[in-house]
């Protein structure tokens, strides 16, 4: 399968949601759950596990994303915590990647942070 990317900084990343599509194509059986690990008036923590038809974990990712720290978190920073760490645990898995874990997300604020 050809992945979509979206190129930040010169390098090309794999969305999660084009992950997301792939593992639901290619893993029917399998799964992939999320986590509240912590979650705070301006803090999420969580942890996504995918585990396989038996039930045995695969791979996991984390995430932490907090209130405010960009524009789509002042509102959604749960969210967008729990999309983080699902590109995470996929990655994990070795689905969208080539050079790099980092999810496209990530690196849109690094990018952010640069300025």
């Amino acid at each position: 399968m050809e992945f979509k990317t979206i190129n930040i900084k010169g390098k090309d990343y794999v969305p999660v949601n084009e992950r997301l599509k792939y593992f639901r194509q290619v893993y029917k059986e399998w799964s992939l759950t999320t986590e509240i690990v912590e979650l705070t008036g301006d803090s999420c923590v969580v942890k996504a596990t995918i585990r396989d038809k038996e039930g045995r974990e695969r791979a996991s990712g984390f995430a932490q994303e907090l209130q405010g720290s960009s524009y789509i978190n002042k509102t959604s920073y749960v969210e967008n915590c729990e999309t983080s760490a699902w590109g995470r645990a996929l990655a994990n898995l070795g689905i969208g990647i080539e050079k790099s874990i980092a999810s496209a997300n990530e690196m849109f604020n690094v990018k952010l942070q640069d300025k």
